[in-house]
């Protein structure tokens, strides 16, 4: 049995061994587990795939996804998010601070803050990138790793759907907390298992939410162990809801992802706001979002 990524302890249950997408897209493997560890509570792929480095640093990664891969595409697709982003950690806290993106892909949130911060930095494994974040004016490393070897120092670090994909998610926090600054801030989203999609349709959420491409599944309740044995302090774990009450009726209705065009329109902005801010306080978003600082 593999042990826990957070505590190490080899005692886990299987909660879901059906076939499991490969990467994000719509193909299966049927070799892969979802063990929840019964010491702390995470939850986690198993085993872990070969060849993670390679997956990442080339196109195949993106290619599993459904859309185009260059800086437009990925800024068309995922533009509309950074206010969201922008509004939880504060313009004024950003504006004349230096800020790292930990997983920059075509450095969306970066380009979007770019002219409040005063310097940013990517670090992005996927080289396609490089050039164009460069001709943004970021400086770019591959690795956090890499950005620590330059003695690199940072008052913000974001890292938006990242730490799901690592296989060694405290040595991920580890470098993040040596990138920055004392007194300086870590901004972290990712998937929240407790997704309120898992009560409207669990069996066939539960087949497209389990991804080899994802090696971690963090529930509030296991980001104690996360931050366990760091030196981070004031943790908090806030929720977030990215997505309509339109794609929860498409899960109901037809138990897949997407927008029931028979209503789309229907449900206006306030309504949706209202939706989602209620299924955040019920803690049962599709996201969770959590801040950390580092001591001064």
């Amino acid at each position: 049995m593999s042990k826990c990524r957070l505590c190490s302890s080899r005692e886990s249950k299987t909660i879901y061994s059906s076939p499991i997408r490969i990467g994000g897209g719509v193909e299966r493997a049927y070799d892969y587990s979802i063990l929840r560890c019964e010491d702390c509570s995470f939850v986690y792929l198993s085993p872990i795939p070969e060849q993670l480095n390679d997956f990442y640093e080339s196109h195949e990664y993106r290619k599993q996804w459904d859309y185009e891969f260059t800086p437009d595409s990925i800024h068309a697709k995922y533009d509309h998010e950074q206010n969201e982003r922008i509004s939880r950690i504060g313009i004024e806290n950003i504006r004349g601070k230096s800020i790292l993106d930990l997983g920059a892909s075509a450095g969306v949130f970066l380009d979007a803050i770019s002219s409040s911060a005063s310097r940013t930095i990517a670090i992005e494994p996927a080289g396609m990138y490089k050039e164009y974040l460069q001709s943004q004016g970021h400086a770019y490393y591959p690795y956090p790793e890499d950005a620590v070897a330059e003695n690199e120092k940072v008052d913000i670090i974001t890292s938006f759907d990242v730490i799901e994909h690592v296989e060694k998610p405290k040595q991920f926090l580890s470098y993040a907390y040596e990138l920055l600054k004392p007194g300086g801030k870590l901004v972290l989203s990712m998937p929240n298992l407790n997704d309120v999609i898992k009560k409207v349709e669990q069996d066939k959420f539960e087949q497209f939410f389990y991804q080899t491409a994802h090696l971690n599944y963090f529930s509030k309740e296991a980001i104690p162990e996360l931050f366990n044995d760091t030196e981070f302090v004031n943790i908090e774990v806030d929720f977030l809801h990215k997505y309509s009450i339109e794609n929860m009726i498409r899960w109901a209705k037809y138990g897949s992802v997407g927008v029931v065009k028979e209503v789309d329109g229907v449900f206006d902005r306030i309504f949706n706001e209202h939706y989602k801010a209620e299924i955040e306080r019920l803690g049962i978003s599709s996201h969770l979002f959590i801040t950390a600082e580092k001591p001064l």
